[in-house]
């Protein structure tokens, strides 16, 4: 008889769709044993949740068919939910400190120096989460600096951070439900889902192509080196077609049937074939170019936030790998390639995913809800009644390798900032150029 105590619950709140999975760890690894999707109308835009009602709503539908999918009846007393508004950005921040040079340095010392970061974040964001980067002592570099005895430490980390609106319509969206939540920062998710551990140590970019954000996590050495969210993806493109006086439906339509990131001008064709131009109608000519001018935008953004990162280009070696709905563009792999010189490949959200039911299709646009089921822990749930244990019928899934809410007084402790507060450090060639992307009001 298996506990509902070992289940994990994840949702990832879509601008278009709500992803919810239900799983479970399993010897070798874990199981998917639901997965449901809701549509959201006008709840949540570019990942911040705006309608409390519809979100709210949306969500106990999720756990409802969740449930029933699984087969289990139980109390769902938390969920994991992927953090993914669009002024989420990555802030580069310097603590240091003295010591005497005979006194044992310590985790309280390394505590006292990430306490510090808090007060130098601008007082307009929320502190998501710090990722230490490395350690300066006495001149020189280290990764670990306990157990040594410095005369100077100074710390660099990078502070991930975001607009308080996306914290506070959550807690008021799950106060609604009486409903815990545990945050994950959605493109670690979805990068938890595509990558293994070989990318993230010999350095990656996970782009996770989304309906309104794009998001983006490098990974090198095994540490998080920056992350970014920006407020355009898949539904741009539709939009952008709305000029060609087709309603909105007809142009959603038409960029997943004949959609595509090269223009036909740069399509290879054999010499004994008529100039693709001439062959093409006006219309597909103008469909083709207002559909790559807005990829190319998207990519050429994407590029810059992996400049604006600080991380060396060539020592990205594991290069970019791709998921979300938006992925399934035919030739966007090729073009990030050719815009950003780095190998480009198309993740698989179900390579960490041991076990599932026949029937659940796993899309690329599901990964960030993968990410939360393999992130997350056990104990989503209690038992209210006799347990009923699910038919088990799943299929084995090959990994694939490298290459290829909340009461006040259990609420998830987040940083407390200080104040005064520092200048935002972050800049350099590329801040005029990314500044613009997040100046644009939440509402």
């Amino acid at each position: 008889m298996s506990s509902v105590t070992e289940l994990i619950i994840g949702i990832d709140l879509g601008s278009t769709c709500m992803t919810g999975v239900l799983g479970k760890r399993v010897p070798g690894g874990t199981a998917l044993l639901a997965l449901s999707q809701v549509p959201v109308v006008s709840g949540i835009r570019r990942g911040v949740v705006h309608n409390l009602e519809e979100v709210s709503r949306g969500v106990q539908d999720l756990l409802d068919n969740l449930l029933n999918k699984s087969g289990y009846k139980c109390k769902i007393e938390q969920i994991y939910i992927g953090i993914n508004g669009y002024s989420i950005r990555t802030i580069d921040v310097t603590s240091a400190t003295t010591f005497s040079g005979d006194e044992i340095l310590n985790d309280i010392h390394l505590d006292s120096l990430t306490d510090e970061v808090e007060g130098k974040v601008p007082d307009s964001l929320d502190i998501i989460d710090i990722f230490p980067q490395e350690f300066i002592v006495d001149g020189k570099v280290d990764v670990n600096p306990v157990g040594s005895m410095p005369t100077n430490v100074e710390a660099h980390y990078k502070v991930v951070a975001g607009k308080p609106i996306i914290f506070r319509n959550l807690d008021a969206t799950f106060d609604r439900m009486h409903l815990r939540y545990e945050q994950i920062l959605g493109p670690m998710a979805s990068a938890e889902a595509i990558l293994v551990s070989e990318d993230k140590s010999r350095g990656v970019v996970a782009v996770d192509f989304g309906a309104e954000t794009t998001s983006i996590c490098i990974y090198k050495g095994n540490v998080v080196r920056y992350i970014s969210i920006l407020p355009f993806g898949g539904s741009n493109i539709t939009k952008d077609l709305l000029q060609l006086n087709i309603d909105e439906d007809e142009a959603e339509k038409l960029k997943l049937e004949s959609g595509t990131a090269i223009h036909f001008a740069d399509v290879k064709r054999s010499e004994d074939q008529d100039s693709m131009t001439s062959l093409l109608k006006d219309f597909e000519k103008e469909t083709n170019e207002i559909m790559v001018a807005r990829v190319e935008e998207i990519i050429d953004n994407i590029y810059a936030q992996i400049r604006y990162s600080g991380a060396e280009i060539q020592k990205l070696i594991a290069g970019i790998v791709i998921t979300g709905g938006a992925s399934q563009l035919p030739g966007l792999d090729i073009l990030l390639s050719k815009k950003t010189g780095l190998a480009v490949r198309i993740g698989n959200p179900l390579q960490s995913i041991t076990s599932k039911p026949d029937e659940i299709i796993v899309e690329p646009g599901d990964s960030l809800a993968i990410g939360l089921l393999l992130l997350g822990k056990p104990g989503c749930c209690s038992a209210t009644e006799p347990v009923l244990k699910p038919q088990e019928t799943h299929d084995a899934v090959k990994p694939q390798t490298p290459g290829g809410f909340e009461d006040e007084e259990i609420k998830k402790d987040k940083p407390k900032k200080n104040k005064p507060k520092n200048a935002d450090k972050s800049g350099g060639i590329f801040s005029g150029f990314i500044k613009g992307l997040f100046d644009e009001e939440d509402l």
